[in-house]
């Protein structure tokens, strides 16, 4: 699973900002994240020098990154960043976009055309709707992959899934 690859990521403090199907290689039985054009390392408090950042080896808190403009492809952009909000979170906003590109995956097609209030799919998706629009679609997925995509597609990246707790999540173990 490419989880394993964002893992890595994320280990060395860097979030991806472009995931999406065409930057996942299969070789070998294995999936390579590619495209590492808009990586960035996500800053962490200094315990040391108040006010200032660290990487991810001090074992501090993450903080949000200033906007850097749009990052990536529309479909799998998180709202946050759509919405061209101050600052965001790197690790949630990979997650929406790993939420993407599993929904992809399982149903066949996008979720939506781009994360903006004015997509009814994104709404319903971003608001806890995910299943009963599937539902209502005639859509037929399980219900853990189901909770693990909701949980993966809040509007607010706070409510999203860590990524550990998507490595940890029934479907997930349940398919490795």
């Amino acid at each position: 699973w490419y989880y394993q690859g964002l893992d890595h990521f994320q280990r060395k403090g860097v979030c991806h900002r472009d995931l999406s199907l065409d930057n996942l290689l299969l070789h070998d039985d294995n999936v390579i994240i590619i495209d590492l054009g808009m990586c960035l390392r996500v800053p962490f408090s200094d315990p040391v020098n108040q006010g200032c950042v660290t990487d991810v080896s001090a074992g501090t808190m993450r903080r949000l990154i200033q906007a850097q403009g749009q990052g990536g492809k529309w479909m799998y952009m998180a709202p946050e960043i759509a919405a061209r909000d101050d600052q965001f979170d790197g690790f949630a906003a990979d997650i929406w976009a790993a939420g993407v590109i599993l929904y992809v995956m399982l149903v066949g097609r996008a979720p939506f055309k781009w994360a903006n209030e004015g997509d009814e799919h994104f709404k319903l998706f971003a608001n806890g709707h995910l299943r009963e629009a599937l539902v209502s679609w005639e859509i037929s997925i399980s219900d853990e992959a189901c909770d693990l995509l909701q949980n993966m597609f809040w509007r607010d990246p706070i409510r999203r899934l860590s990524l550990a707790q998507v490595m940890e999540h029934p479907w997930v173990v349940g398919h490795q």
